[in-house]
Order: C-alpha cells, then sequence, then structure tokens
C-alpha cells in the first residue's frame, strides 16, 4: 500500500470516529429531551369534594379550574388514578379536563386507604400526590391520622421522592383546631427532604354557611363553583413550586 492510500485510509478512519461520535452526542440529547419532556404524573386522592361529578348541580369540583391554572404555567402533565367518575356516572366533564383521580363519594380515610392498597399499582407512580381527605370521619370513633400516615407510605412505596400535598378540612367545626393540630404535627413528622409532605390551608377565608353571602358551599360541605375556584388557587400556590422544582423555572 502506497504512503498515499495509507494516509486517505487513516483519514476516512478519522472522519468515521469523528461521524459516530458526533451521533452519538446528538442520539443522548434527543434521549435526554425525550426524558424532560415526560409528563408530571399528578395524583388527587379524597372523597366527594374531590370527585365531585354531582348531575344536579354545578360540582366539577377544584380539579377543573386547578387544571386550568396547571396548564398556564406550561408544564406538561398527566393526572392519573384509576377513576374517571363523580357521583354520578353520567355526570358531564368538560372537554380537555382530565378526569382521572382517586376519589370516592361519602368514604372515609381508612376506606379510601383500602382502595388505593388495592389500585396504587394499575397506575403511573404519582410525581405529586394531593390529599384531602378527614370530611367523613368527623364524629367518628375512627382515628383519621393513621390511614393518612399509610396512604403517604403506600405512595412512597410507587415513588420514594414524591411530593405529597395534605390539605386541611374547609371546615370551622368546634373540633377544627385540634384537628389542624394533629394534621400539622403528621406532616411535620412524616416530610423529610426527599419526599416533602406539605399542608395546605383551605379553611382561610372560606365561607361554608350557604346562607351567607358569598358562601363557598352549597350544603356546608360540597363546594359551589366559588369554592371550587377557591380551593384550586390554594392548591396552585402550594403545587407551584414543585411544578418549578421538578421541571425547571416556569
Amino acid at each position: 500500500m502506497s504512503k498515499a492510500v495509507a494516509r486517505r485510509s487513516r483519514s476516512i478512519n478519522v472522519y468515521r470516529q469523528v461521524v459516530w461520535q458526533v451521533l452519538v452526542c446528538v442520539l443522548l440529547w434527543l434521549g435526554s429531551n425525550q426524558a424532560s419532556a415526560e409528563p408530571l404524573k399528578i395524583l388527587f386522592v379524597g372523597d366527594s369534594i374531590t370527585a365531585g361529578g354531582n348531575r344536579a348541580r354545578d360540582e366539577s369540583s377544584y380539579r377543573l379550574p386547578l387544571q386550568t391554572l396547571v396548564a398556564t404555567t406550561g408544564v406538561a402533565v398527566d393526572y392519573v388514578g384509576t377513576r374517571d367518575e363523580g357521583l354520578h356516572a353520567d355526570a358531564k366533564w368538560p372537554a380537555g379536563f382530565d378526569p382521572h383521580h382517586e376519589a370516592y363519594y361519602g368514604a372515609t380515610t381508612a376506606f379510601v386507604r383500602d382502595q388505593l392498597r388495592e389500585h396504587i399499582d394499575r397506575f403511573a407512580p404519582p410525581d405529586i400526590a394531593l390529599i384531602h381527605l378527614g370530611t367523613n370521619d368527623r364524629g367518628s370513633s375512627s382515628d383519621f391520622i393513621e390511614p393518612l400516615e399509610q396512604i403517604i407510605d403506600l405512595l412512597r412505596s410507587r415513588n420514594p421522592r414524591v411530593v405529597v400535598l395534605v390539605g386541611h378540612l374547609n371546615v370551622h367545626d368546634w373540633a377544627a383546631p385540634w384537628r389542624r393540630l394533629r394534621v400539622n404535627r403528621m406532616v411535620s413528622r412524616m416530610s423529610s427532604s426527599t419526599s416533602p409532605v406539605v399542608a395546605v390551608n383551605h379553611f382561610e377565608d372560606w365561607v361554608e354557611d350557604p346562607r351567607r353571602v358569598g358562601t363557598d358551599t352549597w350544603d356546608w360541605i360540597h363546594p359551589n363553583p366559588r369554592g371550587q375556584s377557591q380551593m384550586a388557587l390554594t392548591w396552585f400556590a402550594a403545587l407551584r413550586p414543585y411544578l418549578r422544582e421538578v421541571h425547571g423555572p416556569i
């Protein structure tokens, strides 16, 4: 082989190596961008206040205005869960609304824990979970703190880095201060740097009496459109920092 041919052969090999390295870099870049575009998984856990779906009145629940607020950030989100109905199966959701959730009308915290334990492997591991439970535990002899803790443990079994937002009840009965104190203690005990647990104060500025002007409820408990929007804004204020943390600045 002549020297010229040898030099040309070496040049071709170098060229091939450079092209291959560039191709590998491009593929890695495309892969990382596809990974970053993976939708954020959000799970709603709750009772009727979360489920909504009452055909007799506008009870879409806070999930509808909250999804609208989240959409304004530009973050891709997939709302997960095994359920896509509320109280009435024929209640209609607006176009573009993602109906998935894990909420049960009239359910206690322990009942929802048991359902979640049964269903948790049937949907993608959530990155963020919003829990609003305890309304149907009022007046009951059963404790709602322990099943709340167990729900958080179940979520962490699927994703050890899950962010959990725990909503305080939007009621002002005689037991409310003690209940809020216990939830705050639970949140402080369960929260960690890798899996934050945050209390969300839905009771602030909440008007539960349906007879009053500016009421937030239909019937002392279930939010009317005004209450649904107020809950959505309160959830969004707590949720937004974690949208930024998972997907970068928004």
